[in-house]
């Protein structure tokens, strides 16, 4: 039994517990739910095409008793599992990033006294990127000279129609590419240097703040 107008709800509930007071104990509630186009019915059952979707059960007052929330269909599930391991990734990553901040913060305080400690730890950090920076210009410098004679050598030895020895070839190679390792050494190392640059002048802010805070909860 559906009755499809809510206007008419009150009046089918009027009759409806009229009967059931002759019934003791018959009454096994009402039932409150949405169709496909909006339409709002009651019943005695829900229609089982509505089952996975939200719907109530009244008491006889048509006071909502108890609620059955809409089932999601497979696809509704899949995509809300997405949503929550998206959302514990993003939650264990801000996890991590607040646990190394603090580390951060307790390393610069453990660590350094003064802003002048920060500065010379910076300075020899640069120092030692620097003296790896040159010698691995010099090495490049040299292996570039050697390159050149060698390739001048094969030049020459095939001008005057002959074959160049392999290894003279395998040498050329083998040169070539200890150069692009250096090169590319270089690169990491000056790309290191500027890094430190730029953490130092972080450092430099957050250890004001940190000291600040601590002198300012220190007279309290």
């Amino acid at each position: 039994m559906f009755i499809k107008k809510p206007h008419l709800f009150h009046l089918f509930l009027s009759g409806l517990f009229a009967s059931l007071l002759l019934m003791p104990n018959a009454f096994a509630g009402l039932h409150k739910w949405t169709d496909e186009n909006g339409q709002v019915h009651y019943g005695d059952r829900v229609p089982s095409k509505y089952l996975r979707k939200e719907h109530y059960q009244l008491n006889e007052q048509g006071v909502t008793i108890n609620t059955s929330e809409k089932l999601k269909t497979e696809k509704e599930e899949s995509a809300a599992q997405l949503k929550n391991k998206i959302k514990a990734a993003e939650d264990r990553k801000r996890l991590i990033a607040a646990r190394k901040k603090a580390l951060r913060d307790r390393v610069l305080l453990d660590t350094f006294t003064t802003e002048k400690d920060l500065s010379l730890a910076r300075d020899a950090r640069i120092e030692a990127i620097d003296s790896q920076l040159s010698l691995a210009e010099t090495l490049i410098k040299n292996d570039e000279e050697r390159l050149g004679s060698l390739k001048k050598r094969i030049e020459s030895i095939e001008k005057a129609s002959r074959k160049a020895p392999e290894n003279l070839h395998k040498e050329v190679a083998s040169i070539s590419r200890q150069i692009e390792s250096n090169y590319a050494y270089v690169e990491d190392k000056t790309n290191e240097r500027d890094e430190i640059i730029k953490t130092f002048k972080q450092d430099v802010i957050r250890f004001r703040a940190l000291k600040k805070a601590k002198l300012e909860a220190k007279n309290k």
